[in-house]
């Protein structure tokens, strides 16, 4: 939670014009008698807020609970065609994915198809060959990368 999403935004935008920011995810639906879908639910309504608050446009797909299980539904769908409906739109010159899912590699490849910028920062223990292939650029995070964009906390 104490993530600084907007600052991690900028440090990968830098000095370009940013068009906007999209945060794909499952959104937990309450259930009641159901203690730990009720806290997932706070937590993550407490993110949206934050994110909101940063001009986050979010969108949510479903969870799928097997179980204590949860899973993502139809939100890789929706990062696909968002990313390849912007670029026929013609509303950005350079789409950029923080992702190290493989999966996305036909939409950018599409996307460049279209004469589009592709930019992938990926996780570096978990790289995606085919993204790197299928990107003009490919920023390698690590967690100790990450680790700038969580604000202190004094113990005191």
């Amino acid at each position: 939670m104490e993530f600084n999403f907007k600052s991690f935004v900028e440090s990968i935008v830098g000095n370009r014009r940013l068009e906007g920011v999209r945060y794909y995810i499952g959104q937990v639906k309450p259930e009641e008698g159901n203690a730990r879908s009720l806290e997932l639910h706070k937590n993550q309504q407490r993110l949206f807020e934050k994110l909101k608050k940063h001009e986050f446009y979010i969108v949510r797909g479903r969870l799928r609970r097997i179980g204590d299980v949860y899973t993502e539904k139809g939100v890789d769908v929706r990062i696909g065609i968002d990313i390849v409906e912007g670029a026929y739109e013609n509303r950005y010159d350079t789409a950029i994915l923080i992702s190290s899912d493989g999966d996305f590699a036909p939409a950018l490849e599409m996307t460049r198809r279209k004469g589009k910028k592709v930019e992938v920062v990926g996780f570096s223990h978990k790289p995606s060959f085919s993204l790197v292939q299928n990107s003009d650029f490919y920023h390698n995070l690590s967690k100790e990368s990450l680790v700038a964009f969580i604000p202190l906390v004094d113990k005191n």
